[in-house]
């Protein structure tokens, strides 16, 4: 799955955010104003559930950890330099979101749970359409039945697990069924990853990263003129030698699709840019660099 990456056990320090949030609720009929924070976001026949700004909401030793985290997963992963300001939301009975998409925000959306470990509700998951399901007949076939297991991937908020997706695909929250308890609720943070810009770490500034790729960027122009319209979100990682010469190209993510539904344009575009990269030469620097880049086509 391209479009969906899943990392479980992501924070080491996990139970301190979940042990921060069950402080809010020790005490049931406590009036502090720490309680009354939570916005009911509701819009008919769309979205239903709570939420608050997490980096609010969270004493700051505890967030912060997490919320660096999360940014160098992103500079490293994705080529992303930073997330949207994350919110903090949890689902009781009946609460969910349906079918949407969240293009404008950010090229991937992520979905962190803090969700009890042993639920007592059903439901809550996070669902995103299939590929196939948007270019749907070129998939079709008389085999055998589709039940919606066919059409979209459910993913259970499973405590301390990230889900990182691209947000162009249509996705939503399952119908929370169970309980009425905010400890016992469907509890995630959630935003979008932002500000992609290629990430060095090592010998080479950044300005001499971005100086080496200026051809390879300045030449995308004639395979977009022969192969057509692309749209989506790539990320390459550079192992560069102290000399400037490309050890190694590594694929971390690729979204891109040919709008014109060109399978062999979407090879083409990645075998010239692999080809591309592993041929240019960097300056030299006193040791060895990595290079996070992220194409974006729209």
């Amino acid at each position: 799955m391209n479009h969906i990456i899943i990392k479980d056990r992501f924070n080491p320090q996990a139970s301190l955010l979940r042990q921060d949030f069950e402080s809010r609720f020790s005490v049931k009929k406590d009036t502090s104003h720490k309680r009354f924070v939570w916005d009911y976001w509701y819009v008919q026949d769309q979205y239903q559930f709570l939420r608050t700004p997490a980096y609010h909401f969270f004493k700051a030793k505890v967030y912060n950890q997490f919320h660096t985290q999360l940014v160098n997963w992103g500079r490293e992963h994705l080529g992303c330099h930073d997330v949207s300001p994350p919110w903090l939301s949890y689902y009781i009975d009946g609460m969910q979101q349906k079918p949407h998409s969240d293009v404008p925000h950010g090229p991937w959306a992520w979905v962190y749970s803090l969700t009890v470990p042993k639920r007592i509700f059903t439901g809550g998951e996070t669902f995103i359409f299939k590929p196939e399901v948007l270019n749907y007949w070129s998939h079709f076939s008389n085999e055998k039945n589709r039940e919606q297991e066919a059409y979209m991937d459910f993913i259970a908020p499973d405590f301390n697990r990230l889900i990182v997706f691209d947000p162009r695909y249509p996705h939503g929250v399952t119908p929370v069924v169970g309980t009425h308890d905010p400890l016992q609720a469907r509890l995630v943070i959630h935003g979008w990853f932002v500000e992609p810009r290629p990430y060095v770490v090592g010998g080479l500034t950044t300005e001499q990263a971005q100086l080496g790729i200026e051809n390879v960027i300045y030449n995308l122009s004639s395979v977009m003129q022969s192969q057509g319209e692309f749209h989506g979100t790539l990320s390459l990682r550079l192992d560069i030698e102290k000399s400037g010469v490309v050890k190694k190209v590594t694929w971390l993510t690729n979204t891109v699709l040919s709008l014109s539904s060109d399978q062999k344009a979407e090879k083409y575009l990645k075998n010239w840019l692999s080809l591309q990269f592993k041929k240019t030469i960097f300056p030299k620097a006193t040791k060895s660099s990595a290079m996070t880049i992220p194409l974006l086509f729209r």
